[in-house]
């Protein structure tokens, strides 16, 4: 039986895109009040909000790989290609495996009615004893390499 789940990133898109609303409101208000030092800070963070909402896309589990559909492209990585499971302190899961890797989103994040069942599909596949797991501060602030499709 071949398993395939995709799980979306609701929460995510939500954030981004009321952070893209509210931080370029304020940009607009600083602009019209005349405070233009501030207008760098908010688009600042206006931009890191539409990045977390073209970001977010899908992902799609199976037996045989995992991949991450956004607006950026589509990301793919096989599981007998993982050997190393990066945990950050937030939640991502960063696989890696030779010169490849792959962001996860925090579980906690995803969205759809499968989710469960997704996440048992992802915890079966790095349960493996030939891949090493360790925590680490950086994995939330990694990207994907060398996986896009």
């Amino acid at each position: 039986m071949h398993r395939t789940y995709v799980v979306g990133l609701r929460s995510y898109l939500a954030i981004g895109a009321a952070g893209c609303v509210f931080f370029t409101g304020c940009s607009i208000g600083a602009f019209v009040a005349k405070q233009y030092w501030p207008i760098s800070v908010f688009a600042f963070f206006a931009v890191m909000s539409l990045y977390v909402l073209l970001s977010a896309g899908k992902y799609v589990l199976s037996d045989t790989h995992i991949a991450h559909q956004n607006m950026f492209g589509h990301f793919r990585m096989r599981w007998q290609d993982v050997r190393k499971v990066e945990f950050g302190t937030q939640g991502s899961i960063v696989l890696h495996g030779g010169e490849k890797r792959l962001v996860v989103a925090p579980p906690a994040y995803w969205s759809g009615s499968n989710k469960a069942e997704a996440f048992e599909l992802l915890r079966s596949k790095l349960d493996k004893p030939d891949i090493k797991s360790y925590p680490s501060n950086l994995a939330d602030y990694k990207i994907h390499k060398n996986v896009r499709v």
